[in-house]
């Protein structure tokens, strides 16, 4: 494995080996954003200009198959992925190597043709940075020997119709998962541990950032459950977040328990919630919905983007009607209301979580395309 930052001594992984490598891997996602500047921005684009070796490690460790995943903050620029001579699988998280920068297009079709008059960089030039950084890709990326994994069927819809992406193979294979880790657990033991209250219904949300984010629909969340108020008796949990001085009223007592740096004690928060809502306008895969489904907990999402993949309707959880408000409340309320029937859901979800995203059975499925791409 070959990456930017190293944080551990593992020798099967190839990072920056002086102080001086490892200084500058921490200041190359810095200096990369530098020309967003111009847009009166810092962050939230992928560029990928600045020069670095990762070609040259490459050429050392001589691969059959080269398999890259997400390489924002500078990682590996947008020529040296072009000189990559081996065969390549690229698991795209999101759609920012599809398109001229931006993570996901929100409704643009712009990465369908060479992208410009960027709305994201506030741009009305049909030559912005968003312009330029599609013909780099272009120029670039033109004969690559390359297969496209995307771990949802929208995300693969969006590659197909890439003017970039769409003339190359593309699959579709689903976020691993480790389901002898994320299980279901004591719930009073995971109230416990984060003093929720053991006599109220739990009402999961979060996510990094999850009020400043938009794509995450913390607004979609709020005005759901303010009409939802007065019929159930339930308590909001947000987590990856702390509690903000002035915190939005979503009609219900709110818990904040930040942002969780472990597994057992996500797994633990999945398993004290009844229910986890997944508000997001877009998702590429949408992994905590697949965590808390195999913690047993059944989840709430709109019925678009990565989590209509994950969740089965009325089965695992619910599928509100994109992104309609009623549609979302009568979901939420539809889960939690029959405390058997959520019952029933927990289960099923925990099933369908272990036959989907077992970590055996993902890897198999990549294995079965290296084999492919090695003539074998």
């Amino acid at each position: 494995m070959l990456v930017q930052e190293k944080s551990t001594n593992d020798a099967t992984i190839t990072g920056p080996s002086s102080k001086l490598e490892t200084a500058w891997s921490l200041a190359r996602p810095h200096v990369d954003m530098l020309p967003l500047r111009w847009y009166g921005r810092s962050s939230g684009f992928m560029i990928n200009w600045l020069p670095e070796r990762m070609n040259r490690t490459i050429e050392r460790i001589d691969p059959d198959v080269v398999h890259l995943n997400w390489l924002g903050r500078g990682a590996m620029s947008i020529r040296s992925i072009g000189q990559i001579d081996r065969p390549l699988v690229w698991r795209l998280p999101d759609m920012s190597a599809l398109t001229g920068g931006c993570h996901y297009a929100y409704g643009c079709d712009g990465f369908e043709d060479k992208c410009g008059a960027c709305p994201q960089l506030g741009s009305d030039s049909s030559y912005d940075l968003s312009r330029l950084t599609w013909h780099r890709k272009h120029f670039h990326w033109d004969d690559l020997d390359l297969t496209v994994v995307t771990p949802s069927t929208w995300l693969a819809d969006q590659a197909r119709k890439s003017s970039l992406f769409g003339d190359h193979r593309i699959e579709v294979i689903p976020n691993a998962l480790d389901t002898d880790v994320y299980r279901p657990r004591d719930s009073m033991l995971g109230r416990e541990l984060f003093d929720l209250p053991e006599d109220k219904q739990l009402l999961l949300f979060g996510a990094v950032n999850p009020m400043g984010d938009h794509r995450k629909g913390a607004d979609l969340l709020q005005e759901a459950l303010q009409e939802l108020s007065t019929s159930v008796d339930l308590e909001l949990v947000i987590f990856g977040a702390e509690e903000p001085e002035d915190p939005p009223d979503f009609g219900f007592q709110s818990n904040y328990v930040g942002y969780l740096h472990d597994d057992p004690s996500l797994v633990l928060l999945y398993s004290a919630a009844d229910a986890m809502v997944v508000p997001s306008r877009y998702e590429g895969f949408g992994q905590t919905v697949s965590e808390s489904l195999a913690c047993g907990t059944p989840v709430i999402a709109f019925d678009a983007t990565g989590p209509k993949d994950i969740i089965d309707h009325r089965e695992s959880g619910y599928l509100a009607e994109p992104y309609d408000i009623e549609s979302l409340r009568q979901g939420i309320n539809w889960v939690i209301e029959d405390s058997a029937r959520n019952t029933i859901l927990g289960q099923k979800a925990r099933k369908r979580a272990v036959d989907r995203y077992k970590k055996t059975e993902v890897a198999n499925k990549y294995y079965n395309i290296y084999q492919d791409m090695w003539g074998m």
